[in-house]
């Protein structure tokens, strides 16, 4: 069965390259990095892809902990990319606290790059565009 999500809604902002993106109650901004023109001040669009792989492991590594019952104390993640014409290449790194055993460390990599968007974006993406 196929899911779907609330709509997120941009909007740009008059005198600045910045855009206003939201969903539901929840509002955050986006800009052109420095070089690109913009006012370095907000992610740029990549920069809030590579952030919602961070988010979606740290949170998918905490829940799994707390339902295994694992020390986890802590998680850290640290993702770079670059890309080419043809790949867009994501490292991530994870940084465990906790008296984890080898085991459980193991156990928790794994459930990694299964979290959602992990998983996601090993899918074949489909974009439709239309005018409103």
């Amino acid at each position: 069965m196929a899911k779907s999500s609330a709509p997120v809604q941009g909007r740009s902002i008059a005198g600045s390259t910045a855009v206003e993106l939201s969903l539901k109650d929840e509002r955050w901004r986006a800009d052109l990095s420095a070089s690109q023109g913009g006012s370095g001040q907000d992610p740029d669009p990549h920069d809030l892809l590579d952030s919602s792989l961070v988010a979606c492991t740290i949170l998918t590594l905490q829940l799994y902990a707390k339902r295994k019952q694992y020390p986890l104390d802590s998680v850290e993640v640290s993702l770079v990319h670059d890309e080419d014409d043809a790949v867009y290449r994501m490292e991530r790194k994870i940084t465990l606290g906790g008296a984890l055993s080898q085991q459980q460390k193991d156990d928790l990599m794994r459930v990694a790059n299964a979290c959602p968007l992990h998983k996601a974006l090993h899918k074949k993406f489909e974009i439709t565009t239309q005018i409103g």
